[in-house]
């Protein structure tokens, strides 16, 4: 008497403690989702020169993460500025008990223009706001701001943190809706709320929309609540491992749990395709489900081995996002071969469909038979076609740039960018950009010296300003008296005597954090405020390195030893951008060997090897070189669509290659090999890209660009795959090259012939 198999024999049990299981992995994905947190600055990793900069920079000044605060009417007459500055830097205290510091520092332009006009600098009211212009002031003068410096834990709790800085301005009869907030801070949190908004309301959107049009395939909702529960466990699964491993969801990993649902549906739907063919020849449920396993385990754990290894070339990436983003996908993959291998059939096992279901196919059996004559009757035409399509697509690769700036990520209408125009409009930039003057202390480090110091920030701060880029650029010597312009024998009299002034002034000048004294060294900091919006990081980085050397070689500071760094959010960013064309290629050249080292290994043939790796190419070549070709520009959300897109495609891949085989032991000719796969899996190959580009389609309506891209992107590399799976791929196998890839193919394991389910044509 044969053994029932384990999906048989322990089908209540698996179901028992996969049921009481469920309310543990909601629970788990619920906690990964309220995780999300998101920083441009974060993408780097903290090994990277720019990064490292940055940390040395804030462990001497403190961070750069600034919040500009303003509101319709704010000018330097008004009061209501003097209370916010005060209430902003009281200490308050944590929801956990603790009394925290949310903002260490607040500069207002009232307060500051006090300073800058009472002793000891006692400036001209004209001058003084010429010094604040571009940082405090707006163009019209009077227009002015609060510029609030944030602290670690500020930083760590932005939400809370601006939440915070709501309660401030109401109880100083400001109304939010008048607020105008600018600067890291509030990107980080708009990032945070695009990227979350909707985000579940889009899920249950692509869950349910994905169930409508998988019940019209399958035309029985007890399969389909099958396949969605099946799903719902892998993406459940998928986001608890995120909470246990203590690592916090944002906007890219956001994408994650979509992914893993979309590929466990794929798994399920194949399955139940062969489920229902298998109803029609077998006399009992469990037969059918065996014969159903029987055919499919095998190409479900290719596909996910391969995919796996498709996604896990994401971990060669430099940016924490993507790296994260591979690491949890490829580990998710085993979770979907467990749904599918255990799940589906102890479901299916204990709910088999009811003998009054229909299990018509709403798409005709037959329909495949025009495509595949499309496919074959001329496949070296294809493969030449497709050549022909390399050098053009890879040349509109070569044209792709890349994006990450805050006006890419987040709606144009979002009320995040429309405050960030307003000030940009009314003050001045928002994008803070440091350059530190790092000063060698010498034996004779006297008020001379100092006041020497202090004129070549000056004129250096003075050359900055002048660039079109930069609206507003503050220095220690903002806050210093006037510096000498006298020539002759008086000139060394007033500049002893103002050097000696300007001294005194040091620990006012440190404590603003704009001068930094060692032992060793003498740091000073010019702080530049650009827009972010439109700039060209790379020109402008480039032009002010070029202004920065010109200016420090001049022959009045050939005699001082000096060095300049340039840090701060810009350059991350530039960096950013940069790092992820490099991570796409990366990315996309190491899955392309996984995946085709994969192919070649298990079809035993190298030439089999490259014809397979065909159709997954595909998609990226032409997706990519037309982005490339109609210069729009990719994100962090679209360079994930290429390792992603292979894996996906790949699962399509082994189930044709494996029916192919299958076909070529029972028939011994490559033409009725490729007839019999698209026979047994063409229709599942269908429903799968349809279900899934439908589900993905969905996320186009997120606020947060990138997952918008991502989901239409997505979409698009489904039609194209399935044209590569369908078209270029049975092509192959037919053409001249792949004449003999079946002999490979029929000799590689598993020996069972499967009966078919419709004569084939003679």
């Amino acid at each position: 008497m044969n053994t029932p198999p384990y999906y048989s024999r322990y089908n209540r049990l698996i179901c028992a403690v996969a049921f009481c299981l469920l309310p543990l992995l909601l629970y788990g994905a619920v906690g990964a989702f309220r995780s999300n947190t998101n920083n441009v600055l974060d993408w780097l990793p903290a090994d990277f020169p720019e990064t490292q900069r940055l940390y040395e920079f804030v462990e001497r000044f403190g961070s750069d993460e600034i919040l500009i605060i303003s509101w319709d009417g704010c000018t330097l007459d008004d009061e209501r500025l003097d209370g916010v500055a005060t209430d902003l830097v009281k200490t308050i205290t944590a929801p956990t008990g603790d009394r925290v510091d949310v903002f260490r520092r607040v500069f207002t332009g009232r307060q500051t223009l006090d300073e800058l006009t009472a002793e000891p600098l006692e400036l001209p009211r004209d001058k003084a706001i010429e010094r604040m212009r571009g940082w405090l002031v707006g163009p019209d003068g009077e227009t002015t701001c609060a510029l609030a410096l944030i602290t670690e834990i500020g930083s760590m709790h932005r939400t809370e943190s601006l939440q915070f800085v709501r309660e401030v301005l109401e109880s100083n009869g400001i109304a939010w809706e008048d607020a105008h907030l600018g600067g890291p801070t509030a990107n980080a949190v708009a990032i945070d709320h695009a990227s979350s908004t909707r985000i579940g309301e889009m899920t249950l959107a692509s869950c349910l929309l994905g169930l409508l049009v998988a019940w019209r395939f399958l035309k029985s909702w007890r399969l389909v609540s099958i396949v969605m529960l099946t799903a719902v466990f892998a993406w459940s699964g998928a986001l608890s491992l995120v909470y246990l491993s203590g690592t916090n969801m944002d906007a890219v990993l956001l994408l994650m749990p979509a992914l893993v649902f979309v590929l466990a549906v794929c798994g399920a739907i194949h399955f139940t395709n062969y489920y229902v063919d298998a109803l029609e020849e077998s006399d009992t449920h469990e037969q059918a489900l065996a014969t159903a396993m029987r055919r499919g385990w095998l190409p479900c754990v290719l596909a996910e081995v391969t995919t796996a290894f498709g996604l896990g070339s994401l971990l060669v990436s430099e940016l924490v996002p993507v790296r994260k983003f591979g690491f949890f996908s490829s580990v998710s993959m085993g979770l979907i071969i467990f749904a599918v291998l255990v799940l589906w059939p102890a479901f299916s096992s204990i709910w088999p469909p009811r003998t009054t279901d229909k299990h018509t196919k709403a798409i005709p059996s037959q329909w495949w038979r025009s495509l595949h004559a499309i496919a074959t009757k001329h496949p070296n035409t294809w493969l030449i076609l497709f050549v022909l399509m390399v050098p053009i697509c890879g040349y509109g690769i070569s044209k792709l740039r890349t994006s990450a700036q805050i006006g890419d990520l987040i709606s144009p209408s979002s009320p995040a960018i429309q405050s960030y125009e307003w000030l940009q409009e009314h003050i001045g930039s928002l994008t803070p950009v440091e350059v530190e003057l790092r000063f060698e202390r010498t034996q004779d480090d006297d008020a001379l010296e100092f006041l020497k110091r202090a004129e070549i920030v000056e004129r250096l701060r003075q050359q900055i300003i002048e660039s079109s880029e930069v609206d507003g650029a503050i220095a220690a010597t903002t806050f210093a008296p006037p510096l000498p312009q006298a020539e002759g024998a008086r000139n060394i009299l007033m500049r002893r005597v103002i050097g000696t002034r300007l001294e005194k002034h040091r620990d006012r000048l440190e404590e603003l954090q704009f001068l930094h004294t060692s032992d060793d060294t003498q740091d000073w900091r010019i702080s530049t405020r650009v827009n972010s919006l439109n700039l060209e990081y790379d020109e402008f980085l480039a032009d002010l390195n070029r202004l920065i050397h010109k200016e420090l070689n001049k022959d009045s500071t050939s005699d001082v030893n000096v060095v300049a760094n340039v840090c701060g959010g810009v350059p991350l960013i530039y960096m950013a951008q940069e790092q992820l064309l490099k991570d796409l290629i990366k990315s996309f050249m190491t899955a392309f060997f996984l995946v085709g080292l994969t192919m070649v290994v298990l079809n035993r043939s190298l030439i089999g090897g490259i014809l397979s790796v065909i159709p997954n190419v595909f998609p990226v070549l032409a997706a990519f070189g037309v982005m490339g070709l109609m210069d729009w520009p990719i994100d962090i959300g679209t360079v994930m669509t290429a390792s992603v897109a292979m894996g996906i495609c790949d699962d399509d891949t082994w189930h044709f290659l494996v029916w192919f085989r299958r076909g070529f032991q029972r028939y011994g000719t490559t033409s009725k090999g490729v007839e019999f796969a698209f026979q047994h899996c063409a229709t599942a190959m269908l429903e799968t890209s349809i279900i899934c580009g439908v589900g993905l389609l969905v996320f186009i309506a997120s606020p947060f660009i990138p997952i918008a891209r991502f989901g239409a992107v997505m979409s698009i590399m489904l039609v194209l795959g399935l044209i590569g799976d369908l078209v270029l791929l049975p092509a192959a196998l037919c053409s001249s090259l792949g004449s003999k890839m079946g002999e490979k193919l029929a000799a590689i394991g598993e020996e069972e012939i499967v009966t078919p389910t419709a004569g084939l044509s003679s």
